[in-house]
C-alpha cells in the first residue's frame, strides 16, 4: 500500500461520511422526526434540529423558494445524492459515478443556495466548494487501493 492510498482513504471516508450525514435528514427527517440516537450523538446537538427541519416536504419547500423546478423531486434527488453518493465515496464504490453526482449536487447548492452570501461566513459557499473540490479530486485520482472498486477490479 502506498501513502497516497491511505491519503485517499482518509479523504474519501471524511468527505463522503460528512456528506452522507448531511444528506440523511433530507431523506428521513421532517416535522416530529428525530435521528437515530447513535447518529445524533455522532453529529452533535444541532443535528436534531436539522432532522426536524429536513425531509422531502420541508426541503422541497425551501427549494421551491429558490426557484428549483419540481422541488419535491429535487429534494429527494439531492438527499439521495448526498446520502448515497457520500456512502459510495466513503466506501470507494462506483467512485466515478458517485463523484460526478455529488459534485453536480454541490454545484447546484453553491449556485442556488449559497452564491448570494459569497464565499465566507454563515450561508456562504465555502463548505460546498471544498466538498466539491474533494469529490473532483477523488474522481480524477480514483479511490485508491483500499476501496470496494479495487476489491472488484474496477479501480
Amino acid at each position: 500500500m502506498r501513502k497516497s492510498d491511505l491519503g485517499l482513504l482518509l479523504l474519501r471516508v471524511g468527505s463522503g461520511g460528512v456528506l452522507a450525514v448531511h444528506g440523511a435528514p433530507k431523506l428521513f427527517g421532517g416535522t416530529g422526526k428525530v435521528p437515530p440516537p447513535w447518529l445524533e450523538k455522532l453529529a452533535g446537538p444541532n443535528y436534531k434540529q436539522s432532522w426536524e427541519q429536513g425531509g422531502p416536504e420541508n426541503f422541497g419547500a425551501a427549494l421551491a423558494k429558490m426557484g428549483i423546478p419540481n422541488p419535491k423531486v429535487g429534494a429527494q434527488l439531492s438527499g439521495i445524492a448526498e446520502l448515497g453518493g457520500g456512502i459510495g465515496i466513503a466506501l470507494g464504490a462506483a467512485t466515478p459515478l458517485a463523484s460526478a453526482v455529488v459534485t453536480a449536487n454541490m454545484a447546484v447548492a453553491i449556485r442556488k443556495a449559497h452564491w448570494k452570501m459569497g464565499l465566507y461566513g454563515q450561508g456562504g459557499f465555502e463548505f460546498p466548494l471544498v466538498m466539491a473540490l474533494a469529490f473532483v479530486a477523488i474522481g480524477i485520482s480514483g479511490p485508491g487501493s483500499i476501496s470496494v472498486d479495487r476489491l472488484f477490479g474496477r479501480a
